[in-house]
């Protein structure tokens, strides 16, 4: 059993009345094909009377029916509702239908309380279902969507005109749309007294392909009820003839298979018009990828501008500072709290714990208070401009093309642009844990070590100082200030001993790391400014599993679609 489309169209795209009509065409026509495919194939004709307003058409389906079932009066439109008349084995059937579903819950969503099918007993009648069909010229939208509706699943169209109306366009177009389609269409000129106004009508069926001879119904005196002995003529009777003819197979498999084709069409077309706004949401996103490989270059390259003086003399401040407080001479009173505690723990513990306590709380607090101070280092006005920049790009981007005016429209109010505070969140989200970055490349550095070099490290109060001081040179500096201040601000603060491990090397590599780290974070908050863009943007059309779903439904209808 084939599966309904799901398919929903955001309203603010600019060619949504296109593709919601296309959509609405497409989903009507596989409705109606599932549902006829699975009819046993003794199914009755369905036989379906159109007409405008006023054009007489209920009358004629009381005279088919010869039986007063549906409303004829001075009100226009009369049909305000379908009338149908089957037999009563298939009015299970008929009730399956999805249009009979839609048009029912129509009706009780307006209290009308009406009964649409009148079942019969008549063998006579029992190979048609005969239909008398909302106005297809009304005013109400609920009328001329049921008529249309009722087109799709006829089998034979009984098309009634008067000849005050045969000549409108709304008429002309049903008609138009019957020969087009193929339908078996009887074209009735009711309430006929002019043999002009009937010969131009004539006429104008036979410039539309239809050479059989339109039926003519002699106006008669006020609003009849019915028309005596319309039924018997032949026109109308070949259609209520108990046996069932080899021509009426014939017609509902050619009306079968040509609903068949036609909703193939509908899919493929629906398909393709979808594709076209995937395609045109590709590409503004494309160009917004484009956009942000441009502006994330320029910030590197921002990132690696070689900055004043100024700047060294404010590292060579700020590690004079850091060394002060985190003083060599700490080394010794490390070293020695750590031997005490390896050999006496137990009393060490006992004698020396509030202090040891009180010591290792204030060295928390200068190591979170020089962590803090490490991540306000950050320099974020190069990701700042490059964030206001890429907005900038994009407006005048959507504003360049007429084709991106909705979606212009659409992003003034669904994405947001984010402000100073907000890149400075994404970047510590982006950039997390510096005091275990920190500690993992203490780490590192102590990997490969001998013991009396680890001890003398793992104690030293310098090396946390020259970490803390990469870190913040990086971040605020970039590499290019890193390598600049090594050589002439940071190596004459080393220690002989500690520079002997190759600090220098060790501490370049691990700028390389920050940096990298860094840098990614910074691309990341502008790669995630240009994703609420796309991401807003690919939210307008359906997925690929939705165009892939609807390409499945257009296959299994089991044909290709013709051109038309």
């Amino acid at each position: 059993m084939l599966e309904m489309l799901g398919i929903v169209i955001d309203s603010r795209l600019g060619n949504f009345p296109i593709l919601e009509r296309l959509r609405l065409h497409a989903e009507r026509l596989l409705a109606a094909w599932i549902w006829k495919s699975h009819l046993d194939p003794a199914f009755p004709l369905i036989v379906c009377l159109v007409g405008g307003t006023g054009t007489g058409k209920s009358t004629l389906f009381n005279s088919l029916a010869m039986s007063p079932i549906s409303d004829v009066g001075r009100k226009r439109p009369c049909t305000l509702r379908p009338k149908i008349l089957a037999h009563e084995d298939v009015v299970p059937e008929l009730k399956s239908c999805p249009f009979f579903r839609t048009m029912t819950e129509a009706m009780r969503s307006t209290g009308c309380t009406d009964e649409v099918i009148v079942a019969h007993r008549d063998p006579e009648s029992a190979g048609v279902i005969l239909v008398d069909t909302p106005d297809f010229d009304s005013v109400e939208r609920d009328h001329r969507r049921m008529s249309e509706d009722f087109f799709l699943i006829s089998d034979v169209i009984i098309f009634v005109t008067s000849q005050e109306k045969y000549a409108d366009q709304a008429g002309h177009q049903v008609s138009q749309q019957a020969l087009e389609w193929g339908k078996r269409t009887l074209f009735v000129m009711n309430k006929s007294s002019s043999d002009a106004a009937y010969e131009d009508f004539e006429t104008k069926l036979r410039a539309l392909g239809h050479a059989a001879e339109p039926i003519r119904v002699d106006r008669v005196d006020s609003f009849p009820l019915s028309i005596p002995g319309l039924r018997e003529r032949s026109a109308f009777a070949v259609l209520f003839t108990p046996r069932r003819h080899v021509d009426q197979d014939t017609l509902q498999a050619r009306e079968l298979a040509n609903l068949k084709e036609r909703t193939a069409a509908a899919l493929e077309e629906l398909e393709n018009a979808l594709q076209g706004e995937v395609r045109r949401i590709a590409t503004i996103s494309r160009r917004i990828n484009l956009l942000v490989s441009d502006i994330t270059q320029e910030m590197d390259t921002r990132l690696d501008a070689i900055l004043s003086q100024d700047a060294e003399a404010r590292v060579r401040d700020r590690l004079q500072e850091l060394l002060r407080k985190y003083d060599i001479l700490f080394v010794p009173r490390r070293m020695v709290r750590e031997a005490f505690k390896k050999l006496f723990d137990t009393i060490v513990d006992i004698v020396t714990n509030g202090v040891r306590s009180g010591r290792e709380d204030a060295e928390r607090a200068m190591r979170s208070e020089d962590l803090h101070a490490a991540r306000a280092a950050v320099r974020l006005e190069p990701v700042e401009a490059a964030v206001a920049k890429l907005n900038l790009k994009i407006a005048e981007l959507l504003c360049s093309d007429a084709a991106w005016d909705d979606l212009c429209k659409i992003v003034g109010s669904e994405v947001p642009r984010w402000d100073r505070q907000q890149i400075a969140a994404l970047y510590d989200d982006a950039f997390p844990g510096v005091e275990q970055l920190l500690e993992d490349e203490f780490q590192r550095i102590r990997e490969g070590l001998s013991t009396s070099d680890e001890v003398k490290l793992y104690g030293s109060y310098t090396l946390w100082a020259l970490l803390l001081i990469t870190v913040e040179v990086v971040v605020g500096g970039g590499l290019t200030l890193l390598d600049a201040v090594l050589g002439t601000v940071i190596v004459p603060f080393i220690p002989k001993w500690v520079l002997d491990l190759k600090i220098i090397d060790m501490l370049r590599d691990i700028g390389k790391r920050v940096d990298g780290q860094h840098r990614k974070a910074l691309r990341g908050i502008v790669e995630q400014q240009a994703k609420q863009y796309i991401t807003v943007f690919s939210g307008l059309v359906p997925d690929e599993a939705g165009i892939r779903h609807l390409r499945k439904v257009r296959q299994d209808t089991g044909v290709a679609a013709r051109a038309r």
